[in-house]
């Protein structure tokens, strides 16, 4: 089936700020479509630029990563102030995102650890702002839910992190607040144990990473659903926080 089927409902979502409802027989059946779908869409909101933000993650080290784009009208630095008629609903996570400093071209031998840590620049505290153009995302289906950029409605780029390669990310208390209550406060539980362990993927993937590429590197304590309008925030304790409005 022609993948632009796959993309036309969810467009019709983002037109008419309406999450549409779909059948999981009648979506993509494998991820190649789900990944073209996500092109498809990209090239009617955005045209043939090169994405320059992604989310990337697994649920465990064992299975193979999934990644999506990141629109850019919807990456944002801390502080920033956002309409709510942007959302369908609203999400939070806390999450760490890299920035590329130099590129990494495309390859046929994976990039190894090392190579990628020295390519990055700098890494952020951020907050991935979720949301679903599926009126049920869970009854859809996981290939629904990929096809529609994993549900990413945004990031915020907060705080870069000092001397965050010698930093033990897992000693780090990660607090999640809404409107001034605290959400979730737990202490490390890095995405997969390594924040960075989807990184080599996630390049062969997008063909090479480029300089300025930045990338959201998963989850620390699960998502939040949050009410709107609203002030989200995230803290890393004593490394460095990020801070929305959205309303």
């Amino acid at each position: 089936m022609d993948t632009t089927t796959f993309a036309a409902p969810l467009l019709q979502a983002y037109r008419e700020h309406r999450a549409v409802t779909v059948a999981a027989d009648a979506g993509p059946a494998s991820r190649e479509q789900a990944y073209a779908t996500q092109r498809a869409i990209w090239q009617t909101l955005v045209g043939q630029a090169r994405p320059t933000a992604w989310k990337v993650g697994a649920p465990t080290r064992e299975a193979e990563p999934t990644a999506a784009p990141i629109f850019p009208h919807r990456i944002a630095a801390s502080g920033t102030h956002l309409p709510a008629a942007s959302f369908l609903g609203l999400g939070i996570e806390a999450e760490i995102a890299v920035r590329f400093g130099r590129d990494l071209p495309p390859r046929a031998t994976r990039y190894t650890r090392d190579e990628i840590l020295d390519a990055i620049a700098s890494v952020h505290v951020a907050i991935e702002l979720i949301d679903t153009r599926l009126a049920a995302p869970k009854v859809a289906g996981p290939l629904w839910s990929l096809a529609d950029n994993l549900v990413n409605g945004g990031l915020i780029v907060g705080d870069a992190i000092p001397q965050w390669r010698e930093l033990d990310f897992a000693a780090l208390t990660v607090r999640v607040s809404a409107n001034g209550g605290v959400r979730a406060e737990t202490q490390g539980r890095p995405p997969l144990d390594d924040l960075f362990f989807c990184l080599p993927w996630w390049i062969d993937h997008v063909g090479g990473a480029q300089a300025g590429d930045i990338v959201a590197t998963g989850a620390w304590n699960g998502m939040h659903p949050v009410g709107l309008p609203v002030t989200v925030r995230v803290d890393f304790v004593g490394v460095g926080s990020a801070e929305a409005r959205i309303g």
